[in-house]
């Protein structure tokens, strides 16, 4: 009995010094519709890490490019700027398309329609290694009513 429990001891401490593959978690992925000639979209997800995580990038088939953006501060006023990455401290999560932090996708080479799903790469950072996370968003409606004004 002592042997399992020494052996289960040495599996979760080298499982515990790598990425895996539950390292993090992406949650409630979507998008807006988008209208004719829209060029830039937000990408709205909630990821969650359980070791410090760098988030590197994000793309798609539907999109040219993407950026992360964040809100800075320039001669005293707040402006959204394209940044190289994102730190997460270990066990945090952040809802990307809130506050101050972004993803977005450039570029767009199609109209963004209510309920499809596009598929997007993000791009991690985690123990030192580099992994690719394969996400699908929805495409939901765009509230452009003025009811709640």
């Amino acid at each position: 009995m002592l042997r399992g429990l020494l052996t289960a001891l040495l599996l979760l401490i080298a499982t515990s010094a790598s990425a895996g593959a539950n390292d993090v978690m992406v949650d409630k992925a979507w998008l807006h519709e988008t209208v004719k000639g829209q060029r830039n979209v937000n990408v709205m997800l909630n990821l969650s890490v359980l070791k410090p995580t760098r988030v590197l990038g994000i793309s798609s088939p539907v999109a040219s490019g993407g950026e992360i953006r964040r809100f800075v501060r320039v001669h005293g006023k707040m402006e959204k700027r394209a940044v190289d990455s994102v730190k997460l401290r270990a066990r945090d999560t952040v809802s990307f398309g809130m506050r101050n932090v972004y993803l977005v996708l450039t570029g767009l080479q199609q109209q963004l329609n209510e309920g499809e799903h596009i598929a997007l790469k993000l791009v991690v950072e985690v123990a030192g290694r580099q992994q690719t996370i394969d996400v699908q968003a929805e495409v939901r409606a765009a509230d452009l009513s003025y009811q709640d004004f």
